[in-house]
């Protein structure tokens, strides 16, 4: 298990506070991801990879993470769990290219709020970011 940072950036959502964290391997889905995003006024941190991320959430204030599940070394699921340890009010939206039923069901059992399937329509991750961010906003 890895260790809580000292100062945990995590702030929960505000009114200002709107910065996601997205997690992909792939440059391209990264980029498109981030210019998603960034055109409809979220704040955005990028990592390419599990370590990446966790470096992320001890600097920056994230909202919410948007990772992919299949990464080399680790993966989606290992942040997610590591997530769920360490920040258990940060919310973990999934990517994958792989319809397995059984993927989705462990990944929900696990925490995570959503699942996004690739390729993903720009529409259906600004819903998901959205409605995620709007039920802490409400919670």
């Amino acid at each position: 298990m890895v260790a809580a940072p000292k100062d945990l950036a995590f702030t929960p959502v505000g009114k200002t506070s709107r910065r996601v964290l997205v997690v992909e391997d792939d440059v391209v889905a990264l980029d498109l991801l981030e210019e998603i995003l960034k055109r409809n006024g979220f704040g955005v941190s990028v990592a390419q990879s599990y370590e990446e991320a966790l470096e992320r959430l001890s600097t920056d204030k994230i909202s919410l993470i948007l990772t992919d599940i299949k990464m080399p070394g680790k993966t989606g699921m290992d942040l997610l769990k590591v997530v769920q340890d360490l920040y258990p009010d940060l919310p973990v939206v999934l990517l994958t290219a792989f319809g397995d039923e059984h993927l989705w069901v462990e990944a929900l059992s696990s925490g995570a709020v959503d699942l996004i399937p690739k390729p993903f329509r720009k529409q259906e991750v600004l819903d998901i970011v959205q409605r995620t961010l709007a039920r802490l906003r409400h919670a």
